[in-house]
Formats: structure tokens, sequence, C-alpha cells
């Protein structure tokens, strides 16, 4: 007997030992097919082995292997051949023996055996192994195609299963199962349906749950598969629209635009599309319209506003470039800016701008100088006599003040020295200057008298500061308007407004003490509360000029078009100033567990650079820049040891009788201080000290730092020119602070602090130079301060700026001479 006239034989057998295997599962109602088979039912469609489900006419249900091919082609039912009397086969009417000449039609009963059955009739199927054994029966079964009633492919199961699990809105482990079958057959039918479906149904969802970004993100990929899906267009407009709104109404209009931008490129014949377009256009026209009758740069601003609202605008560019080569600005894009502004230096930010305002008695120390032969001082001459304890300081004329009230003259600067002597002008009190100031007169209208108790190792140091007005309040302010008073100057520039945001300088419409005019008329310097915000603002071309770049963006700026980079001549240093008021902080066991605890070689470069460090950036053992005439051979680096941090701290606490030792850190909002505190207070932490960070901004710590505020622990960024001079204040930062607040005490080595004064009053520079080595040398021991790294410091411009030196000691470094072009940053598809 043939083994296909044994298979339904078989297959009863088979169905009987499924009906026996199942006999103790709950029974199923009459409308569910039979329950499958233990190895198809439990196993995960996701782990389980591929299988095919087979119904029979009778009901019965088998798990096969998967059949082929792939989908079965059409169900062909068999035609029996036309036989006659006694089963023999019909002969045609005409015969089966061919005429002559044509082919004999007679066919021997061996030649007429049927053909082997195809996927049309009858496949060929292999039982699923069972889930616990893994065994399974090895042989082949032959089955009819009309013996089956339906037939379930894995594909199909595995794709009814995620549209269930779409249904419950589990759209991962949906995606998962569609995943699985387009890994078996890309083009199996239904699949692009269903996930476009997924797709579609996901997306909406995260958007009602207010994951826009997810939700547009899975409705464009759509929309790249199946532009015309129904309802796919309304979502995005639905959902941009809203976004786009935001944008508008919190004035983030490069976020905005670039929105209507991706829907434009989605849908931009929707009514919703063009009503936005609408209204940043509208909004431009009526920022630029509301200045009417101002002044240019009144309206220079306005256009600008409209522009960045909506750059592709050519009347309102034309008008732009007219207002702006009237009046060319310069933006600059800072972290911080002085305010209030005033004739003092107090903060990084009064360093910058200072100059810019206000003239010093004397620009530097050559020869050149001192005979009045430099522009941009106020001094024509310099005398010193009686061994350099008496100078007489002759002005120069024809030096007037910005609010055009008369020249300078001997009493400002006489006013401007004898303020520095008093403590109760907080702003402009030097404690080393009154200490070393004996008198000062003005003996007429353009010579001033200065008697020192000692000679001065470099006047300049002491006669570069902003000399400030006498006829102006002590904040150097004049009554200019029933409405308000204004900063007078002497400087190429005068302070027009200042808010804590931003810093507007004008120049003055003739040159100032001898210098030429500026070409430049303004000067904006925009604070941004946040590093990267104001990266953000130059990268965009909203600014000119950066005043910081981070140090792990120097080479992103280095490398992009259109950009230029510069660097400051001296490198900037970082220490942790520690205030020796503090009763913890006195303790040299606890600074020495500080300084162990810091990893100074992997946070500069894991965490500030996020690279190899440059020539200049390295870590340091002291607060002077390294190879400097102040920098001591033959000190040994700080040491980075966790275990030693511990037992430090733990052998602190014990010698202040402390259950714990809680420190504060104040820091700048500068880019690599915010990335590295957080590491920094971990690490304090593993040593089991205490420390919350408080970040301010650069200014108001510093300047507050200067004037003897207590503290415990403060992130500073130290500029040095002169470690001789420089020294007390980098050491300890209320160094020159009123006696009232004991700044000296603040001073957390006695034995420093000693070496600090007896270099104070050294007369000679040889003398100097040994003290401050000395100061360079112990400091590793005493640790007054924790040194941390030495930067070099970066400043970026756009091309349109011409001027900026690639390495200057002041970012406005002969700005005299700085030119700029008009400029509206474009939208980068603008021009597609």
């Amino acid at each position: 007997m043939k083994r296909t006239d044994r298979l339904p034989r078989i297959l009863a057998v088979v169905a009987s030992c499924c009906a026996v295997l199942l006999a103790a599962s709950p029974p199923i109602s009459s409308g569910q097919e039979a329950a499958p088979a233990p190895a198809a039912a439990t196993a995960d469609l996701l782990q389980s082995q591929p299988f095919d489900r087979i119904t029979l006419l009778d009901g019965s249900v088998i798990f096969v292997e998967p059949v082929s091919p792939r989908p079965l082609p059409p169900v062909e039912m068999p035609k029996p051949e036309p036989r006659g009397r006694g089963g023999r086969p019909m002969l045609p009417l005409e015969g089966n023996i061919g005429l002559p000449g044509e082919p004999n039609k007679f066919q021997p009963a061996e030649s007429r055996k049927d053909a082997p059955p195809g996927p049309e009739t009858e496949i060929t199927v292999h039982l699923t192994r069972e889930a616990a054994t893994g065994r399974g029966d090895t042989r082949d079964f032959k089955i009819k195609r009309n013996h089956i009633k339906k037939i379930e492919y894995f594909e199909e199961i595995l794709l009814a299963e995620g549209e269930r699990l779409l249904r419950a809105r589990n759209y991962t482990r949906a995606f998962e199962h569609y995943l699985r079958v387009q890994q078996r057959d890309p083009d199996w039918p239904g699949l692009a349906d269903q996930v476009d479906a997924l797709l579609f149904a996901e997306g909406k969802q995260a958007l009602a749950d207010g994951d826009v970004s997810r939700g547009l993100r899975l409705l464009r990929e759509l929309h790249t598969r199946k532009p015309e899906y129904p309802g796919l267009l309304d979502q995005f407009a639905s959902a941009y629209s809203g976004r786009i709104q935001r944008a508008i109404e919190l004035g983030l209009y490069p976020e905005g635009r670039r929105l209507l931008h991706e829907l434009e490129q989605v849908a931009k014949d929707l009514p919703q599309t063009k009503a936005l377009r609408s209204t940043f256009q509208d909004q431009a026209r009526a920022r630029a319209s509301k200045t009417g009758a101002g002044s240019e740069s009144e309206r220079l601003d306005a256009l600008v506003e409209a522009l960045r609202i909506w750059p592709s605008m050519e009347d309102l560019e034309a008008e732009y470039i007219k207002a702006f080569e009237a009046e060319p600005t310069l933006d600059v894009a800072v972290v911080d800016v002085p305010h209030p502004v005033g004739p003092w230096v107090r903060s990084p930010a009064d360093a910058r701008v200072a100059p810019l305002l206000f003239l010093p008695i004397l620009a530097n120390d050559s020869e050149e100088a001192k005979r009045g032969q430099v522009g941009g001082q106020l001094a024509a001459e310099l005398e010193s006599t009686d061994l350099g304890r008496r100078l007489i300081v002759r002005v120069r004329p024809g030096v007037p003040w910005s609010d055009g009230s008369r020249d300078v003259s001997a009493t400002d600067v006489a006013r401007t020295l004898i303020d520095r002597c008093d403590p109760r002008n907080v702003g402009m009190y030097q404690a080393r200057w009154s200490d070393l100031l004996e008198k000062v007169q003005p003996l007429d209208e353009r010579q001033v008298e200065i008697r020192l108790n000692r000679p001065l190792l470099k006047p300049s140091f002491w006669l570069d500061a902003p000399v400030g007005a006498a006829h102006a309040g002590v904040d150097g302010r004049v009554v200019a308007s029933p409405e308000g008073r204004r900063l007078v100057g002497t400087g190429s520039f005068v302070g027009f407004d200042s808010t804590p945001q931003s810093l507007d300088l004008r120049a003055r419409p003739e040159g100032s003490g001898g210098s030429p005019s500026v070409k430049l008329r303004r000067i904006r310097e925009i604070r941004h509360a946040r590093p990267a915000a104001a990266l953000a603002a130059f990268l965009r071309g909203d600014v000119a000029m950066l005043a910081h770049v981070p140090p792990d963006q120097r080479a992103r700026l280095a490398a992009t078009p259109d950009v230029r980079v510069g660097r400051s001549a001296q490198p900037v240093i970082h220490v942790l100033a520690l205030d020796g008021r503090s009763e913890a902080l006195r303790n040299r066991t606890l600074r020495r567990a500080i300084s162990y605890a810091v990893d100074r070689k992997m946070l500069l470069e894991e965490t500030i650079l996020k690279g190899p460090p440059g020539e200049a950036d390295a870590p340091v053992d002291g607060v002077f820049p390294r190879g400097s005439h102040a920098d001591a051979a033959g000190v040994k680096p700080l040491g980075f040891d966790p275990v030693l941090a511990l037992a430090l701290a733990s052998l602190a606490r014990g010698e202040m009788k402390a259950d714990a030792i809680k420190l504060k850190l104040e820091y700048p909002a500068v880019a690599e201080v915010e990335a590295v505190v957080g590491r920094l207070v971990e690490a304090f932490q593993l040593a089991r000290i205490e420390v919350e960070a408080v970040p301010l901004p650069e200014s108001q710590l510093e300047s507050e730092l200067r004037a003897g505020r207590r503290f415990d622990m403060a992130y500073r960024i130290l500029r040095c020119d002169e470690p001789v001079l420089d020294a007390g204040l980098m050491i300890c930062p209320g160094y020159d602070a009123p006696p009232s607040v004991d700044a000296l005490g603040s001073a957390a080595s006695p034995r420093i602090l000693q070496l600090l004064l007896q270099l104070e009053r050294a007369a000679e520079w040889p003398t100097a130079n040994a003290l401050a080595l000395q100061i360079d040398r112990e400091l590793r021991d005493e640790l007054p301060v924790i040194p941390l790294w030495q930067l070099s410091d970066h400043y970026a411009w756009r091309s349109r700026l011409k001027g900026p030196s690639p390495t200057a000691d002041r970012i406005y470094q002969g700005i005299e001479t700085w030119e700029i072009a008009p400029w509206i940053a474009k939208d980068p598809w603008s021009s597609e």
C-alpha cells in the first residue's frame, strides 16, 4: 500500500493523541478553535521556533514546521481522467492510431502514470517538536489541499498578535512582532500596512501624551513610507502648529522657523501652514515699524530684531544695511556684564570694559609712556624724585569728559587717588594703595604731586586704574536729565545703558586723549545666563563676537567656516580659594585632604578639555603661571590619593572634634567650571567631606570676595600679569578689602600671609622675586588655596569683523581700528 494511502489513518491517530493530551484542559466554546499544541501554546512567539497551524476539515489542529512555498498557491481540485467500462481509459473518437505522417497517439500503460502532485493539490509537512522534550516525529507526511480547512502561517500569527498588541497600546511589543516578520520575509503581504498603522497610532498617542518630539519623529517616518496615509497631514498640522505658536510666544524664532520648515516639507499647501508663515512675517513687520521716528540706533535695533524674526524679507534687509552702515554695531556674547559700571576694577567684567570708558594715568612703564609719547593715557609726563618716593604727574591737556563739561584736570586725578584710600568707598578702596600713599595734592590745574611711603616697583600697576570725574558722584555719574544719571568717562566709548542683562556703549564723536575716533559706533555686550546659550547665539550669527570660548569647543570653532579664534597672551589659573576665617579651613590637615581628593590630570583632560591638553593647558602646583619668573623649579606636582584624602579628612574631624565636615563651594557660571564642579563635589564626598555647590555670576562672586565677604570655598579664575604684584589678590581674595572685614584673616596659612606682607614691602626687584619664589615653594605644603590647573583663554569672532588680534592682552585691544560689515544670519535651508 502506498504511504499516501495511509495518511488519513496516521492523521487520525495524531488527532486522537492530541485529543488525549488536551483532555485535562478546560473545555472551550464551540466558537473557539481547537487549543494549540503545548509547544505553541506556551511559547512566546518572539522566542519560539517558527511554526504553521493547520486546521483539517474535521476540526483537528496540527502544528507543523513552516510549509513551503510561502504562501501556498491556490487550491486546485484534482480532475479525474475519463474512463470507459471496466475502468479502462476511454479512447478518443478518432482513435489513438495516427494517420500517415502524424505522430502516434497510443500511450502504453506505464507512460500514463500520474505526474507528481504539486503544492496546489498536496503538501508535505513535518510535525513541530515538543517544547518539553525537544523531540518530534522525524517522518514527513503528505496532506491533500482539499483536506485542509485553514492554514495559518507563522507570519500571519505574528501579525495578528501584533495587531492585538497595537489595540492594547503595547507598541513596543507590537513592533517586535512586526520586526520578526520582516526578518523572515520583508515582502510578506500586510506587513507594510500593519507597520504604517503602528507608526500612526504610536505617533498620535505620543502627541496626545505630550511627547511631541517623539510623536513627530514617528509621523515623519510614516510620511516617508506612505505620504498619503489617511489623517497624517492633519496630525502634522495640529502638532506643529502648537509648537510653532509656543516658540513665537517665547521669542524662540529660529526654533519656530525650523519647525515651520519641517511642516512645509510635508504639508506646504495646508491653510495652517500658510497662516503660520504669515504670522512670522506680520510680527517682523510690526517690530520693524515700532520705533517710528526714533534714533538711528533704535531704528537699527528694531530692524535687527525684525530680521531675526523672519530673515528673508528683502525690503527690511535693505533698510537694515543702510542703518547699519550709519551706526556700525558690534554685538558680543558674554556670560556676565559689569553691573553697575563705574571707575573701578573689581571683577573680570570690569577689567574687560573699563579701558573702553576710562583712560589710565599711565598706560605702561616704558620711557615713551613716562614722557607722554604714548596715546591712551592721561599723563603728559611722569617725573620721579626722592628715590621714587615723590611723583609728579602732568595731566595731558585737551582731554574732555564725556559730558562735555570740561577737560580732565589735576583735581580729577587727585580725587581718584584719594578715593582709593577711603574704606567707605568699597568699590574703589585698595588697602595696599592706602598703605603706600602718604600724600597727594594738585599743584596746579595740570600737575599732581604724589608722595609715597616707599618707592613703586612698577608705577603703571598702580597708575593704570580708571580715573573718575571729580564733579561726578562716588559712582562716577552725573545728573544728565530729570530721568536719570549718566556715567562720565574719558575713553573712546561712553556708557549709554547698563542693565544686569546687557551693556550698551556708544562711541564718542571726537577722539579721546589724542586717540583717533573709532570706526565702531556701538558695542553691545549681551549677557547669556548659560554659557551654552552664548555659544549658540554666536553660532547662529546673532552676535559677531564670543568673549570666552569653552575649552572643549576650541577645535570646533576653529574648524567652523567664517569663524576666527584668538588667544589671550597670558593663561588663566583655576584655584579653589579657602577662607581662613572658617575654623575648619584653618586646619591644615583638612586642606591637605581636599588637595589629595582631586585628580587634576584626569579632570582636566576628560571633563574640561575632553581631549589632549594644549601647550598652555596643564595641572598647576601654585597660583603663578607655569614658566613665569615666579614659578619655582623643582616643586613636586600635587598628588592624587583618594585613600590618603579619606584618612586625612578623618584625622581632621578628630582634631576639630566634629562629626561631619560641611562646606559650601561657590563657583562662577562659566562653561568649564560648570562642567567640573560636580566631579569635584563627588571627589570630596568620597573623602567624606560634604560640599554644597552654589553658582553665582562671575562678577558678583569676584567683587564680593574682593570686598572681604566671608565664604568657605570659592572657585576662582585668575589672571596674572605680574606675579610679584598680583600674588596677594590671587592667594587672598580680600587682600585689598577694608580692615573692618578682617580680610587678612581669610588667609588660611599664617606663614604665607607673612611672606605676602614681606613681599608687599620689598623695595627692589631681586628681593621681590626671591620672595615670590619662596611663596611658590611653600604654597604647595601650606595650601592657603587649592591649585587646580591653568588654561589658555580664547575668544572668537566672525570674519565680517576685521581687526581683532590672534593674540592679545585683553579682548578689546586695538579696537580703534576695528571694522564690521552688516550681516544677518539666514536659515540654512533659505538657499534651497
